[in-house]
């Protein structure tokens, strides 16, 4: 019995020796496992990663009509600049204006940007390297603050521009000007051209999501004689979808005497007015029409959009201006830097 008892007390010390070993290393490799999950830092850089993806690589939602336009933030679920999912690190400059919005609050920025349970605090800006795109919100930057910098580019969207070197091309004919005691010049939309798959999103003028801009400058080349003016009288929006049998022209039902700049503004040498003026125009017209007038009017890629503007005979503009990629080829992609700070 005893040389059993011996045998005993020699395994329970060595079992109790390799049990303490394997406790005494399992401890000190504890704190080694459990430094990466306290680190701020590394947290805070995935932060700043994923919203710099987001903002980079996204779109956002609603997709169409597209977030930017929302009046209320309640109706965002999500911001990104990109132009499409197809085209990634190329940024649309309406989504960028309306991101840095003063109407958002940093609750905002943090539910539909950054995301995350945790009420980060943020710093975002976007910078262009022609100085055109100086935009920044949020505080500033703290030691130890997570960080993503992104080079990109900016899309800017086209614009029709109509000067006195144009007016032989749309004057109305001689023999015509005696048979009509107004004048109508059509700027037109042709969807079916303008939303060609064949043409990427990067490059592609999209009346839905950009703003159509016309210009009629050197306004005294297409002037009646002597005159020193003529008045505009008007203008209308039609439209027509040629997917229909026998496609026409029908108006569109608008708020033509209501002002309202997030729909369109409309200038006659500098000053703004409505779309029935009857105002005297010297030197120009400016005209923009936004990407939610757009959506009002229901448009698809089998559309025409008419810009119609009408003038009294002291003016022998006319004739139909397309506004095309010829016409209105937009830009070149700006280059730019996002930066993206969290902690």
């Amino acid at each position: 019995m005893r040389d059993e008892d011996g045998v005993m007390s020699l395994d329970f010390l060595a079992g109790f020796t390799i049990f303490l070993l394997a406790l005494i290393m399992v401890v000190s490799m504890v704190p080694g496992l459990l430094a990466g999950l306290g680190s701020s830092s590394i947290d805070y850089d995935a932060v700043a990663y994923r919203t710099g993806v987001i903002l980079a690589e996204d779109p956002g939602w609603p997709a169409y009509p597209p977030w930017e336009m929302a009046g209320n933030p309640d109706e965002i679920e999500r911001m990104g600049f990109s132009v499409s999912r197809e085209t990634p690190n190329v940024l649309l400059s309406t989504k960028i204006e309306r991101f840095f919005d003063s109407g958002f609050t940093a609750g905002d920025y943090r539910s539909k940007a950054i995301f995350g349970d945790y009420p980060y605090s943020y710093n975002i800006s976007i910078r262009s390297l022609d100085g055109a795109y100086q935009n920044s919100t949020g505080e500033p930057l703290p030691p130890g603050h997570g960080y993503i910098r992104r080079v990109v580019k900016i899309k800017e969207p086209g614009a029709a521009v109509i000067d006195g070197s144009l007016a032989p091309r749309y004057l109305i004919p001689v023999a015509e000007r005696q048979n009509t005691t107004t004048r109508e010049f059509t700027v037109r939309l042709d969807l079916r051209e303008l939303l060609d798959p064949s043409i990427g999103p990067a490059y592609r003028i999209d009346p839905r999501t950009e703003p159509v801009s016309v210009t009629i400058r050197d306004f005294d080349a297409y002037l009646n004689g002597t005159a020193s003016d003529a008045t505009l009288t008007s203008v209308r929006f039609w439209k027509m979808d040629t997917a229909r049998p026998n496609p026409r022209f029908t108006l569109i039902p608008f708020s033509y005497e209501a002002m309202d700049p997030n729909i369109y503004t409309l200038r006659i040498d500098g000053e703004g007015c409505n779309l029935t003026p009857n105002r005297p125009v010297t030197s120009s017209i400016s005209f923009v029409l936004k990407p939610e007038a757009i959506s009002r009017f229901t448009l698809d890629q089998n559309s025409i959009l008419d810009i119609r503007f009408t003038f009294d005979n002291k003016t022998n503009i006319g004739g139909t201006y397309l506004y095309n990629y010829e016409n209105a080829t937009p830009p070149p992609l700006k280059p730019a830097v996002l930066e993206v700070a969290i902690w």
